[in-house]
């Protein structure tokens, strides 16, 4: 061992990870069936490392000159971009960690995975890491046995939608045979990690205009509905919320739940809603989230009877077919927001007539406990939570047909977990998705507890398990009737706050007209930055003059309320546009052009945009205004008692 290295890599290593030098020090040398030996490389006077394996030797990084393989490397990846993740596969001698931070921007983030314990604390005891610790440089470091847990947090923190394509790895010589299953599955984490922030885009695009659509159409129901936040608080501690999803078991048990009705509030999700009301059961409440929903899953004569708890950026169907009362959480909408502006300065934050955001893991039921958890009890019941193809199956019977198709098994979309029984049951990945948040939650609200008592599916750690004959008999026992204190709710919107909005309603159109002026204005300026950056001598004066002017365009599309609700409609262009800005110009005159291209392909969307919700506007909000003006003895009453 080389003292002075190592004890410069330590010294620098307590600087920035106290926890790792421990970790050093103390812990033995592991069992292992390789040595790790440093000597001289052949032609560099560089120290590198080789492993001895069953008799066959191998060098990390190569033989002779490490600093060829690394320029090889650069040859093949070209320039690394301003703002590129730097992904780097095995510590080795770290001479090519040296040189990739050496040579790319600044700007870029180095993440380093190093597969082996043995190697990375041989490393730390013959070659010079200091300068992978220092404490302001962005680099992150993982070592397997030391803080592997934090790869996805990494990922997270380090690639974004913004930098994934302009992604940069580097896998150190021999890695891979040597440690063949921990390097092909970091790579495949990565892969996915890239793969899902690409789907989470492409869903965000496919949902964008939709959302836009949905707001729109659904908006004159939150200006006869009710907030979410007026079932807070609702339900004694002592009486339970049973959460009913549509999971392949609740086939199994969907008449136990007769006995828990009046002795707990019911809350479905809304592929569970028609199932229960098909067995004669009416729950409490019914929940969605989807802004694609069909309205086959609604298509009951009772539906009407259960409360519906949603968004103004749901599904329009269900929204329309579904005619009794429904209570709304935020839909992050700017439309929205400005509505119910005046209620937020007036209210307090707990007035039942503010709109809070609804905590969500991504699902529907995920949504639903939350809200059970906001009304107060002490006590969930997850029933229908499969979370799995319990029988091979996505869902019960009677959702999306009376009965439900067996799924191709060998498809390669499923793979197995742990079931509640102890075997092991299919899953996919959004399912597995759920279930983890699930788990996350348990321990963050540990005041509560939580049942499982879907008799089926896969196991959710922090649950107690039991059958929902047992969970009713030990949890429902107090008689509470749920619908007469939904029935007392006070509305949203009441006396003078039903004028404002319905005058919003009425000037949408003149409002829109405004947004798509103001953009074609931003679109002269880009024009003219456009025209400047194309002359050889441009004043610093002349440029400032435009800039300033587009700034102030870019200041209005990001503040007004109904330019923001046309810019929503737009992901897909941000989607186009975004990984784009980080691609760097060699040149303040191509910089220029990028800005001024792009700044034009944005206005002139939202000029399109524009136009496009004006009509959707105009058969919307405007048509309902015209038809239903405030009355002047509506208005006395509603500010009278506010419901």
């Amino acid at each position: 061992m080389n003292e002075l290295i190592y004890k410069k890599n330590m010294e620098a290593l307590r600087g920035k990870y106290p926890v790792w030098a421990a970790i050093l020090e103390n812990v033995k040398r592991k069992k292992r069936n390789f040595d790790v030996i440093a000597e001289e490389s052949l032609m560099e006077n560089t120290t590198i490392l080789k492993v001895v394996q069953d008799g066959k030797t191998l060098y990390l990084n190569g033989k002779y000159a490490p600093s060829a393989v690394i320029e090889r490397w650069f040859q093949n990846q070209g320039k690394i971009d301003e703002y590129a993740p730097v992904v780097i596969l095995g510590v080795s001698n770290g001479e090519h960690i040296r040189q990739i931070m050496e040579r790319a921007p600044k700007t870029s983030n180095i993440l380093i995975y190093e597969p082996s314990f043995e190697v990375f604390r041989r490393a730390m005891q013959e070659v010079d890491l200091s300068f992978i610790f220092q404490p302001d440089i962005p680099v992150g470091i993982i070592v397997e046995g030391i803080n592997e847990e934090e790869i996805e947090s990494y990922f997270r923190l380090f690639i974004s939608y913004d930098n994934m394509t302009l992604l940069r790895y580097y896998i150190s010589g021999n890695y891979h045979d040597l440690f063949q299953e921990k390097t092909e599955k970091f790579i495949t984490n990565l892969k996915k990690y890239v793969y899902d922030i690409h789907v989470a885009w492409n869903t965000k695009v496919r949902y964008a205009n939709v959302r836009a659509v949905n707001v729109f159409v659904n908006l004159h129901y939150l200006y006869e509905g009710y907030s979410v936040r007026a079932l807070y608080g609702m339900l004694p501690e002592e009486v339970p919320v049973i959460i009913v999803s549509a999971g392949p078991s609740l086939n199994k048990n969907i008449m136990d739940l007769k006995k828990a009705v009046g002795k707990a509030c019911i809350i479905a999700t809304d592929t569970a809603v028609k199932p229960l009301l098909n067995a004669g059961i009416m729950p409490d409440l019914f929940v969605i989230i989807d802004g694609l929903k069909p309205e086959i899953l609604f298509q009951h004569k009772d539906i009407s009877r259960v409360p519906m708890v949603a968004m103004t950026a749901v599904s329009t169907e269900p929204m329309t077919y579904h005619k009794g009362k429904k209570f709304f959480y935020g839909a992050d909408s700017a439309l929205e927001d400005y509505l119910t502006g005046d209620i937020k300065k007036k209210e307090s934050e707990q007035s039942t007539r503010v709109i809070p955001y609804l905590v969500t893991g991504g699902s529907v039921a995920t949504s639903a406990y939350a809200l059970g958890l906001n009304m107060g009890t002490g006590t969930v019941i997850l029933v229908g939570q499969d979370l799995a193809m319990t029988g091979n199956r996505t869902h019960a019977d009677g959702t999306f047909q009376d009965e439900m198709d067996q799924i191709d098994a060998d498809s390669g979309e499923y793979f197995e977990v742990e079931s509640v029984d102890g075997g092991k049951v299919l899953t996919r990945l959004d399912f597995d998705l759920y279930r983890r948040w699930f788990e996350d939650h348990f321990e963050k609200w540990d005041h509560v507890t939580v049942v499982d008592a879907t008799e089926g599916g896969a196991l959710i750690r922090g649950t107690k398990i039991m059958t929902l004959k047992k969970a009713i008999q030990k949890y429902c026992v107090r008689e509470f009737n749920v619908k007469w204190h939904i029935d007392r709710c006070k509305k949203l919107f009441v006396g003078d706050d039903r004028e404002k909005v319905l005058n919003c309603f009425g000037g949408s159109l003149k409002k829109l007209e405004e947004v798509k002026k103001k953009a074609k204005e931003g679109l002269g300026y880009y024009e003219r930055l456009e025209k400047l950056s194309r002359k050889k001598n441009v004043s610093d004066q002349e440029l400032a003059k435009v800039l300033k002017k587009i700034s102030k365009v870019n200041r209005y599309m990001e503040s007004d309320y109904m330019a923001r609700t046309v810019m929503d409609s737009l992901e897909g262009l941000n989607y186009t546009l975004r990984p784009i800005a980080y691609q760097m110009q060699e040149d303040k005159t191509g910089e220029l052009m990028d800005v001024a291209e792009q700044g034009k392909i944005l206005l002139y969307g939202v000029t399109v945009a524009a136009d496009e919700i004006s009509d959707i506007a105009e058969q919307t909000i405007v048509k309902y205004a015209k038809e239903h003006p405030v009355k002047d003895n509506e208005r006395q009453e509603g500010n009278k008692n506010g419901i």
